[in-house]
């Protein structure tokens, strides 16, 4: 079972952190600006003050049953010990009785709850919820050390089992063009044992969102669109782009929306709002497991009349024209279109909202009134 926790706290770090983009260790798939993955070496989670400080509190650590083995952490929690980091080969100590500790402060740190053997040795290891991650704390023979600890917003901090091992790692995605995992496993020494990347880069997309043309990464190999989803899931059990879509459209009726209704009447208001949802759209994995192309085109007879097509690998779900759609109303069309005809004219009508939202259009089967919408798919612009 995959056990994904990640340590996103609302509290700082006392580290001086230069710039908040970075690099993974000279890879080359970190991004095409160049960007540095850099700390101050001299600065850490205290001012590096080798002289151990007079207690100013005791940290008592609630300890229970099989998770006792955490009081190995006492002398650090009370300040009696410090813990050893070393970044680039620059090493510094970190003292908890010298970190705040007001919950109210942005910089503050605390004991977490969670219990997680982070380098594979059989023993928890002390997890500080903090700034950007927090920290995590290793004790070896009876010295402290600073596994890893959180690097500003393009470094946070968090942790996965992947693989029958756990993994720490640090990600970047909360800047635009970029989404970059850099995973660590370590062992009982503190030593790496495996190190890895996993990145998607989309520097020019309009909406900020990956797509089959963007760069992904892993391992430092270019690799695919569907492999890095794969790896996505398998990892950090991450939506798909698809599954993305469907949580962006469970949303679209969240707000009520009071713009007027703009009727089909064949005139130039009309089709100036039809001009709007213009576009061909790519989706996959609908609600019925099928692939597809929507499109929304103007027919080619210098008419304004639309052509509304959603051909898939089942053949097409219908074949409409924008005398079709009911109304328009905001970014949403509403479109009675008859499913089967008869010979005697009798028609089987299906209902459907069609919903435009930045690069993507959702598709939702509803009632003859347009109501209790059911999820069919988003297509995307570029998919």
């Amino acid at each position: 079972m995959r056990k994904y926790r990640l340590l996103i706290c609302s509290l700082g770090l006392i580290v001086s952190l230069a710039g908040c983009s970075f690099l993974q260790n000279g890879e080359a798939d970190e991004s095409a600006s160049e960007a540095s993955w850099e700390k101050n070496p001299g600065a850490s989670a205290n001012t590096g003050n080798s002289d151990a400080p007079d207690k100013e509190a005791s940290f008592d650590l609630a300890l229970d049953g099989e998770k006792s083995d955490l009081g190995e952490y006492k002398e650090f929690l009370d300040g009696t010990k410090s813990a050893l980091g070393n970044y680039e080969g620059n090493e510094y100590e970190v003292w908890y009785n010298k970190l705040p500790h007001d919950a109210d402060d942005w910089e503050s740190y605390s004991v977490s709850d969670e219990r997680v053997d982070l380098d594979n040795d059989g023993k928890y290891e002390l997890i500080l919820n903090g700034p950007y991650g927090g920290m995590y704390i290793d004790e070896r023979n009876g010295e402290y050390y600073v596994l890893a600890e959180g690097e500003g917003t393009a470094g946070e901090l968090g942790h996965v089992e992947y693989d029958g091992k756990m993994y720490i790692f640090h990600r970047d995605v909360s800047h635009g063009g970029r989404k970059i995992y850099l995973f660590d496993c370590y062992n009982q020494d503190g030593e790496k044992v495996d190190s890895f990347n996993l990145s998607a880069e989309y520097w020019d997309a309009e909406y900020d969102y990956y797509n089959s043309d963007s760069d992904f990464t892993y391992r430092g190999q270019k690799i695919t669109m569907d492999e890095y989803e794969k790896l996505m899931k398998e990892i950090m059990n991450s939506p798909t782009k698809a599954e993305y879509g469907e949580i962006l459209a469970s949303h679209e009726f969240d707000t009520e929306d009071d713009s007027p209704k703009i009727a089909y009447d064949g005139s130039d208001t009309f089709y100036d709002a039809m001009d709007e949802f213009y576009g061909e759209y790519t989706y996959k994995k609908s609600s019925d497991g099928l692939d597809g192309t929507l499109s929304i085109i103007q027919e080619f007879d210098n008419s304004r009349e639309y052509s509304i097509f959603d051909g898939n690998t089942n053949g097409y779900r219908f074949t409409a024209l924008g005398s079709n759609v009911e109304y328009i109303k905001g970014n949403k069309m509403f479109m009675k279109y008859p499913e089967t005809v008869y010979e005697d004219g009798t028609e089987v009508l299906k209902y459907y909202i069609i919903a435009r939202r930045d690069d993507c259009i959702f598709l939702f089967e509803t009632d003859e009134n347009y109501e209790n919408p059911a999820y069919i798919y988003t297509a995307w612009e570029k998919y």
